[in-house]
């Protein structure tokens, strides 16, 4: 069971933080298991006995989680995981007047640089072990990856592409900026979804993975700061230029 509970007596400002605290868990559980629209997560009852709370907890928690539209009310199901109205869906629906043009997605580019290099020293600071174990790991199979690259083109750069997007969400997740996670992952989709994102792999690009893995490893933020800020440079500039 999932448990919020302290040992203490739960005071009013607790109470606001076990709800707040609910709040989030139950945002992470839907972004990390990709819940769909509809996803049933029980009763306030069924919520309750889980996380160890009281029903007031889970009620203040599921009030500011219906009004951000994350979750819905469903009469015989209980709680249920909001239609169209989260954050992520909505950042999409703003952003698709962007994708209608090359400046627009110079723009996001540019602004998906900006998101990352605002973050890294915070996800330095906060990176778990297992975090970095894991960008060591995708820089071991991009470089396994591009062996492949005078034999299968096609099949390596769709294959390096999503191991770039991968590192890249990687060290967002280490700053636990939920918001700026969510953002970045949209950005993140949309160059996915289309050939706008990134290059062909390049030797270069494959040593610049490895040097920000590497200085986020030893804890260095100064290094780590100007290695991403070198890697992304071409997104940095203006939208305007050619």
């Amino acid at each position: 069971m999932n448990t919020l509970q302290s040992d203490s007596p739960v005071t009013g400002s607790d109470s606001k933080t076990l709800s707040a605290d609910l709040a989030e868990q139950l945002c992470a559980r839907i972004r990390n298991d990709r819940l769909a629209p509809g996803t049933r997560l029980g009763t306030e009852a069924d919520l309750a006995s889980e996380f160890g709370v009281s029903r007031t907890v889970v009620r203040e928690a599921v009030g500011s989680l219906r009004g951000l539209g994350v979750v819905v009310g469903r009469q015989g199901l209980g709680l249920c995981v909001g239609e169209a109205d989260n954050f992520s869906t909505v950042l999409r629906n703003a952003l698709v007047p962007q994708v209608a043009s090359p400046e627009g997605w110079r723009e996001l580019q540019q602004l998906r640089a900006v998101i990352e290099i605002g973050s890294i020293s915070l996800a330095v600071e906060l990176i778990s072990t297992e975090e970095i174990i894991r960008l060591q790991t995708i820089v071991a199979e991009m470089k396994r990856v591009m062996h492949n690259f005078e034999q299968d083109p096609e099949g390596t750069s769709k294959a390096y592409k999503e191991l770039d997007c991968l590192f890249h969400e990687t060290i967002l997740a280490a700053s636990h900026g939920n918001f700026v996670q969510q953002f970045h992952g949209v950005l993140l989709d949309y160059f996915h979804a289309g050939d706008l994102y990134g290059h062909p792999p390049r030797e270069s690009g494959l040593r610049e993975h490895e040097q920000i893995a590497n200085a986020i490893a030893d804890r260095d933020v100064d290094l780590a700061t100007r290695y991403l800020t070198q890697h992304l440079q071409p997104q940095l500039k203006a939208p305007s230029a050619e």
